[in-house]
C-alpha cells in the first residue's frame, strides 16, 4: 500500500513539473514519507521513474484489451495494439517512456524499460494468441512478439513518417511489413472458429 502511495506520488509530480525537475524530496513529500523511506521501498529516482512507467503502460494496455478482443482476427488486434499505444506515446499517455527528455520533447526510451515493458506486451499477445488460436506464426512466442511490438512502437513514435502518414496508411504499413512475421496468413491456417472470450 505504501509503494502505491508513493508511486502515486510520483506519478503527480511527474505530470505537474515534468520528469527532470522531479526530486526524490519532492516525491517523498508530496507522498508523505521520508526521502529515506522511499529509496528503501521503491529505489531511486530511475527505479520510481520506471515503475510508474509500467503502471502506466499496464493502464494503457487494460483500457485496450476489450477493443483488442473484439477484432476479427490476431492481424487486427496487433496492428490496433501498435497504432493505439503510438498514439498514446505521441500524445502523453505513455509520456514516460521517453523520461529521458521533458513533456513534448521525443527522446529515447528510459533504461532498464525494454524488458518491463515487452513482458507487459508478451502477457498481451499471449491472450490474443488464447483468444485467436492457431494464429500464431510458427516459432513465434509471445515474449518475442511482444518485444517486436514495443520496438515497432517506440520507432513510430519517434521517428515521423516523411510526409507524415494516415491512419490508414499506417495500418496498411503495418500489415505489410509488421503482421507476415507474427502472424499465419488467413489462407494458410486450419479452418477454426475462434473461441469467444466474455
Amino acid at each position: 500500500m505504501l509503494d502505491e502511495v508513493i508511486l502515486d506520488a510520483a506519478e503527480d509530480c511527474f505530470s505537474m513539473v515534468g520528469v527532470r525537475r522531479t526530486t526524490v524530496d519532492d516525491i517523498a513529500a508530496a507522498a508523505g514519507v521520508t526521502r529515506v523511506t522511499v529509496y528503501r521501498r521503491i529505489g531511486n529516482r530511475d527505479r520510481l521513474v520506471l515503475q510508474v512507467l509500467v503502471r502506466i503502460t499496464e493502464r494503457h494496455l487494460a483500457r485496450l484489451r476489450p477493443r483488442l478482443v473484439a477484432q476479427r482476427d490476431l492481424a487486427a488486434a496487433l496492428t490496433l495494439l501498435v497504432r493505439a499505444t503510438v498514439r498514446a506515446a505521441r500524445r502523453d499517455d505513455l509520456r514516460l517512456l521517453f523520461a529521458s527528455e521533458e513533456q513534448g520533447a521525443i527522446g529515447a526510451p528510459i533504461p532498464g524499460a525494454i524488458g518491463p515493458l515487452a513482458a507487459r506486451f508478451g502477457a498481451v499477445v499471449t491472450m490474443l494468441a488464447e483468444r485467436f488460436p492457431g494464429q500464431l506464426a510458427a516459432g513465434v512466442t509471445p515474449g518475442d512478439a511482444g518485444e517486436w511490438l514495443l520496438r515497432v512502437v517506440i520507432s513510430l513514435a519517434t521517428l515521423e513518417a516523411d510526409p507524415p502518414r494516415s491512419e490508414t496508411s499506417t495500418t496498411r504499413w503495418l500489415r505489410r511489413f509488421l503482421v507476415p512475421g507474427l502472424v499465419i496468413p488467413a489462407l494458410a491456417r486450419p479452418h477454426r472458429t475462434s473461441r469467444v472470450v466474455s
